[in-house]
């Protein structure tokens, strides 16, 4: 089905983007800290000030990096695909973890929230 393959490619796709950005973010924090070391210990009236903004804008970063970790994404992805699933619009893999009756009796089957939501 097009609209299926269309579908995991947008979602490979953002994988893919999202972990280039963070890998960026990661770069861009080691920057700034090093930043915030050099003026840290720099002469001047302001530099504390400026080690603290400096200081900061790292914290953020890493906050930023975290909340893109692939542990945190890879739920959301599946939440779409599981909607989209529900439209009728993805006709894709269950996520791994997630599929219910494969046909080996068996493997340990965990259930979806989808089989919650049907009830």
């Amino acid at each position: 089905m097009a609209n299926t393959d269309d579908l995991s490619a947008e979602i490979s796709a953002l994988e893919r983007a999202i972990e280039a950005e963070r890998a960026r973010l990661i770069q861009i924090h080691s920057v700034v800290h090093c930043l915030y070391e050099v003026l840290l210990y720099a002469d001047g009236e302001d530099s504390s000030s400026y080690a603290e903004a400096a200081h900061l804008a790292a914290m953020l970063i890493d906050d930023v990096v975290v909340q893109l970790d692939p542990v945190r994404i890879k739920p959301m992805i599946a939440a779409i695909q599981r909607s989209a699933r529900l439209q009728g619009r993805y006709d894709g893999p269950e996520p791994r973890g997630l599929k219910l009756g494969s046909g080996d009796d068996d493997a340990v089957k965990e259930p979806s929230v989808l089989s919650y939501i049907r009830h």
